[in-house]
C-alpha cells in the first residue's frame, strides 16, 4: 500500500513550507488522538502533540521510508509519551480510586442546579471522563498497545513495530490491557453492566468535586455536535471496553500547527534540508 504521506515529505525535505504545513495538518489529528487518550489532560496532549510534531520535523532527514510515515511518526511519539513526566491526572489514576469515587456517587448526592441540556452534556462527559479514567489505570506499557491496537486499529506487526518490541510481546500486553478493562467494567459500570449500581447522572456531583468536571471547560464531550445527544447510544454497545473507546472523534487545536509554524520561522530549529 502506497504512503499517502511520501509526497509531502518529499517535498518538506526539499524545503517546501507549504508541504511542510500540509503533512502537519495530515497527522496532527492522530497525533493528539493518541496523547489525549495516553495522558488524559487535553493541555498535556496539546504540548505532547507539538513536541512529537517538532521532533519529527527537525529529524525528517531521517525517515527513510523503510515504513509508512505514520508509523515511523507514531514511534516518535510513543517514545514521547512513555517517558513524558505524569501529569495530576495519570498521578491520581488508579482502579482503586475509581472505587472509591463511584461509592461516592451511589450514596446519592445533590446534582447542581442546571438545566435538562446541561445535565445531559454533563453526564456524557462524565461517563468520557471517567472511561479515560478506566484507560489511565492501566500501566503505561499496556495502555499504549491498546490504544494502538483498539483505537487505531493497528496489527499485530505494525503495533509492535511502533512500540519497538516483538509482535508476540504486543499481543501479550494487549490481553492484559483488555482482561482489566473488561473486567472492571463488567463489575463497576452501569452501562456496560445494567446491574451494576453506577450511573453517569449520581456521579456529576462527585466528578466536580474532585475537579475533573466544569460545563465551561469540557475536556471530553464535543459540546458543538453532542451536546443534547445522552449517553443512551452506550447501552446498546455490548462489549463493556468498547465504551472505552466510544468517544468522539478529537481534533488537534488549532494553536498546534500555528506554534509549529511561529517555531519554524524562529529560525531556532533546522527543519529543511534545502
Amino acid at each position: 500500500m502506497s504512503d499517502p504521506c511520501a509526497a509531502l515529505v518529499l517535498l518538506t525535505k526539499a524545503g517546501d513550507r507549504r508541504a511542510a504545513e500540509a503533512l502537519i495538518s495530515a497527522v496532527q489529528d492522530d497525533l493528539f488522538r493518541l496523547a489525549l487518550r495516553m495522558l488524559g489532560s487535553r493541555a498535556e496532549a496539546e504540548d505532547a502533540t507539538q513536541e512529537v510534531l517538532l521532533q519529527a520535523l527537525t529529524h525528517l532527514s531521517e525517515f527513510r521510508a523503510e515504513s509508512s510515515f505514520r508509523t515511523w511518526l507514531f514511534r516518535i511519539a510513543v517514545r514521547h509519551l512513555l517517558r513524558v513526566k505524569r501529569g495530576r491526572r495519570e498521578e491520581l489514576a488508579s482502579f482503586e480510586t475509581l472505587d472509591a469515587l463511584l461509592a461516592q456517587g451511589e450514596a446519592h448526592p445533590a446534582l447542581p442546579e442546571v438545566t435538562d441540556a446541561e445535565r445531559a452534556l454533563l453526564a456524557q462527559e462524565v461517563r468520557l471522563a471517567c472511561t479515560q479514567g478506566v484507560l489511565l489505570s492501566l500501566e503505561r506499557e499496556q495502555r499504549i498497545a491498546w490504544i494502538l491496537s483498539d483505537i487505531f486499529e493497528l496489527s499485530s506487526e505494525e503495533a509492535a513495530l511502533v512500540q519497538e518490541i516483538d509482535a508476540a510481546a504486543h499481543r501479550k500486553r494487549l490481553s492484559r490491557a483488555r482482561q482489566r478493562l473488561e473486567a472492571w467494567m463488567r463489575a463497576k459500570c452501569g452501562l456496560a453492566n445494567g446491574g451494576n449500581a453506577c450511573r453517569c447522572t449520581r456521579q456529576i456531583p462527585v466528578a466536580m468535586g474532585v475537579g475533573v468536571l466544569d460545563l465551561r471547560r469540557l475536556e471530553f464531550a464535543d459540546a458543538r455536535q453532542r451536546a443534547l445527544r445522552v449517553v443512551a447510544e452506550a447501552d446498546e454497545i455490548e462489549a463493556a471496553a468498547s465504551l472505552i473507546k466510544a468517544h468522539p472523534e478529537y481534533h488537534a487545536p488549532a494553536t498546534v500547527l500555528a506554534s509549529i509554524r511561529a517555531l519554524i520561522d524562529s529560525g531556532r530549529y533546522r527543519v529543511f534540508d534545502a
